[in-house]
Parts: structure tokens; sequence; C-alpha cells
């Protein structure tokens, strides 16, 4: 009996200290769970951030257009005939005024000399007669028939060398002239192609800009552009522009001259052209990825204390490589630029200053 109850003592004993460690254990794995939970919120997350500044950005308008001769002609006879003579090298610059193919004239020369014998009679007679009439041996409808003969006779001079000139092609302009199309011999008409004279320098930009464009574009604006094949840039100035805006295309044509005096630009060619609107000062821009979007429209975070703080702001011109801030950012805001996904209004954040080059 007694060792029975020894027994019983024993294991009630061996229970009370089984349950007494447990408790202690316990209790100390909560204690070090709230230090380990207390230590983790104090952490604050390492984000990049920039100082907010000020640049200068320029709004461009980039469209396309062509580059066109400064004078461009098709040479066609105005009279038709067989042409007789090509006076041109094809491919080679031209003066203005210069002889580049000659139709048969010879029986119309034929009658202009013809015209000139009877022109120097009629002449001669003419300065009798007036002496005649000076003395009153003649009557004045004598010498009236005289002057009028002599009149006819030099409006057909006239006539017979405008008909020649219509049978000689000459250069309109100075320039350059491309392949012939007819061989001497051929006859041509009015309608006939010759060859195509144009004059390369300075050499015409033509495109064409939006209608919503069309208040901020100037005469003697300077623009930029460059060809297929090359990244070279050139520049012109606008000297023209349509009367009116194209119905179909709602854009307005517009021109510019180009110096060409190395001959680089090729008439046809295709060009992209670029339009410096206006230039806006003192403009706060900063990398678009700093902005997130929400129902009351963009915010970023500033580092503000030690934390992350939300700030509304309202945005104007964007490219891939800034976004200008129209309102709600100040010179000298730090703008967190990295980590947005983690953050919170309010949490502690640390930061490292980076730079953003905003000029652009």
């Amino acid at each position: 009996m007694r060792n029975t109850n020894s027994m019983i003592t024993y294991r009630t004993k061996y229970l009370a200290a089984l349950v007494l460690a447990v408790v202690v254990i316990s209790a100390c794995g909560n204690k070090d769970d709230k230090k380990g939970s207390g230590k983790g919120s104090r952490a604050a997350t390492v984000v990049e951030a920039i100082v907010v500044s000020t640049a200068e950005i320029s709004n461009s308008l980039e469209v396309t257009g062509s580059v066109l001769a400064n004078e461009e002609v098709q040479l066609m006879p105005e009279s038709a005939g067989k042409l007789i003579d090509v006076l041109f090298t094809e491919g080679q610059p031209v003066s203005k005024g210069q002889l580049l193919a000659q139709l048969n004239s010879s029986e119309i020369k034929a009658r202009l000399q013809r015209l000139k014998a009877d022109e120097q009679l009629a002449q001669d007679d003419e300065s009798r007669k007036k002496r005649l009439l000076e003395i009153n041996a003649i009557s004045q409808q004598e010498y009236d028939v005289a002057q009028n003969k002599l009149d006819g006779l030099k409006a057909d001079i006239s006539q017979a060398q405008a008909q020649i000139a219509k049978l000689e092609i000459r250069a309109p302009f100075g320039g350059t002239i491309g392949l012939r199309y007819v061989s001497p011999g051929a006859f041509v008409s009015t309608s006939t192609p010759i060859a195509t004279l144009i004059q390369a320098n300075p050499i015409k930009l033509e495109f064409a800009v939006p209608e919503r464009y069309v208040s901020v574009f100037r005469k003697n604006q300077p623009v930029e552009f460059s060809i297929v094949g090359s990244h070279k840039k050139y520049g012109a100035k606008v000297y023209a522009a349509e009367s009116k805006i194209d119905p179909q295309t709602r854009a307005i044509k517009v021109r510019a001259h180009a110096n060409n005096s190395n001959g680089e630009l090729v008439p046809g060619s295709f060009a992209r052209v670029s339009l410096l609107l206006d230039k806006t000062l003192g403009t706060i821009m900063v990398p678009p990825q700093t902005l997130v979007p929400e129902i009351k429209g963009q915010k970023v975070f500033l580092y503000k204390g030690g934390k992350a703080i939300e700030q509304l702001v309202e945005t104007g011109v964007r490219t891939g490589t800034y976004v200008e801030v129209i309102s709600g950012l100040n010179v000298g805001d730090t703008l967190i630029t990295t980590g947005l996904n983690q953050i919170r209004n309010g949490v502690p954040v640390q930061v490292n200053i980076v730079t953003f080059n905003s000029q652009r």
C-alpha cells in the first residue's frame, strides 16, 4: 500500500514538472516572436530617388515629306516638225537661253530672207515719198500707202522670226538636263518630250502640317530633315504654305528651301522632317516610371522625413524619356524612382540619390 501511494506521488510531480516546462518554453517562444516581429516592422525599404530640377524642353513635330527641284520643266517644242539637231549632252549643266535642240526651219528662214529684201525696198520707197510729201510733190494718200506697205512687211518679218523661235528649244533657266527621249530625224509634235531640265540648288522640301498645328506654324520657320539611307541632318527654312487646308487630309501643304550646293540632295527623295514648334523654359521633367496611376489621376512618392509621401501631380508633354509635370512638384523635392510597388504612403524608406538627365 505504501509503495502504491509513493508511485502516485511520483507521477503527479512528474506531470506537474512537464506542464511547467511546456509553459516556460511557450512563454519564451512568444517573447522571441514579439521581439522579432517588432524588429521587422521598423526596417526601412531601400529605394533610389532623384532631386527635382527644371530644364528646357522643345515641342517638335515629326512629319514625312519629299525633296523637290527648285525648278523643273519637261522640254517640248512649241511647233511640230522634224528634229534636225540635238545640242546638249545628257546629265550635263546648261545655262539659261542655251540652244538645246533645233527643228527644221529652212522654209521659214527662206521666207524671212525674202521679207527682209522687200522691207529694204519698201523702206527706200517710204523715204523717197516722205521727201516728196514735204515739198507737196505727192499727196498724203500716196505717202500713207508706202508707209502701210513698210509696216506690213515689218509685221511679217516679226511673225517669221517668232515661228523660227518656236522651232528652237532653249533652256528657260540654268540647271542640269536629264536623259534625251528622241533622236535627230524624228518628227516631233507639241506633246513630244525632248528631255527634262531641273534646277537643284537650292532644293525644295515639301511636307504637310496637320490642321491642329497651323496656328503655331509660321513663315521663315527653320526645319530639319533627313533622307533615306543617311543619318545626316539638313537644315531648311519655310518660305511658303498653301492658302487653305486640304479637306481630304486635314493638313496644309508647306514648302521650304534648303542649300544643295554639293548636290547631295536628289529631287524625288523621301524625307523625314522635324519642326520645332516652341521651347518651354523652367519646366519640371521626371522619368515616366515614377508616375503611379490612380482614380484621381496620377501620383508620385516623395521622400520626406524618412518616409514615402504620396503626392498628386498634373502632367503635360510625354515622351519615352521624360514626362513634363505641370503641377504638384517643386524644385528640390526628392522624388522616389524605384520600389514603387513595395512602398505605401507613410512607410519608412532609405534613399540613394541618383542623377537624372532631363535635358532633351
